[in-house]
């Protein structure tokens, strides 16, 4: 992905694309600022297959990446239309959506970023592309709620120094961590049947799980209906391999 921040001499403002009604406003929200201050808008979508974290059935079709790119071109016709304020371009990368945006961002004016707006438990288990971002960009980053609202990352105060500082301790090292874990969950509607990879990157250590669930026959057709039910199954599964770990490593295999 090498040369994105160099094309072209003017401003350029990345924003993250994935369907979603926080992702819709990220992008409005970027078209106004490039039309403000004369930037290009370069509208970024991210992919994966499961099988690059070792699953061990790999998916013989390509409708991630179909799916994708469809989200991506149905988002910008559907929230700039055919007539373009502002000069936009597109592009649909594979790998992990944080690192395509950290990497495509850099040399950028800006990236713009939808908030989910979840719950701390939720945002927890999750991860948060947007924090990530706001973390370990190398320009500006602008977080934008489905509402349009825009917010950057506060500034760490001067109190607050003082505070982590005497948190630390004589040992230098901080009372409080945090961790981000990073849950990308790949769903596929086929039919009446509804499959799902979940991925979950545990700080480095990478769990998957697989499921899928089906319409019943008397039901009307609504492949959507078997979102919920495949992605729970997903996500209770991960949840045993989880708690299957932390008992190994707290009792050791010995003990197991």
């Amino acid at each position: 992905m090498a040369g994105y921040g160099s094309t072209g001499t003017g401003r350029r403002i990345v924003v993250g694309i994935d369907g979603s009604a926080p992702s819709k406003a990220a992008l409005r929200w970027a078209v106004g600022q490039a039309v403000l201050t004369g930037a290009t808008v370069h509208a970024v979508a991210a992919w994966e297959y499961p099988s690059l974290y070792g699953w061990f059935a790999p998916m013989v079709d390509d409708g991630f990446e179909q799916s994708a790119r469809r989200t991506l071109t149905v988002e910008v016709d559907e929230v700039i239309g055919e007539r373009r304020p502002v000069p936009v371009e597109e592009s649909l990368v594979l790998g992990h959506a944080a690192e395509v945006l950290l990497e495509v961002a850099e040399g950028a004016d800006l990236l713009v970023l939808g908030s989910r707006g979840r719950g701390t438990f939720a945002r927890t288990l999750l991860g948060s592309v947007s924090a990530r971002c706001a973390v370990h960009g190398s320009c500006p980053v602008v977080i934008v709620r489905a509402d349009g609202t825009a917010t950057a990352p506060a500034p760490l105060t001067e109190g607050a120094e003082a505070g982590a500082k005497e948190a630390e301790g004589g040992s230098g090292e901080p009372a409080v961590r945090t961790k981000d874990w990073q849950l990308t969950l790949h769903v596929v509607e086929d039919r009446d049947t509804t499959r799902v990879h979940a991925v979950l990157d545990a700080d480095g250590d990478v769990l998957h799980s697989d499921a899928l669930a089906r319409r019943n026959p008397h039901d009307d057709p609504a492949p959507t209906v078997g979102d919920d039910f495949a992605v729970g199954r997903a996500l209770v599964d991960l949840g045993h391999q989880l708690l299957r770990a932390g008992t190994h490593s707290a009792t050791g295999p010995a003990e197991e």
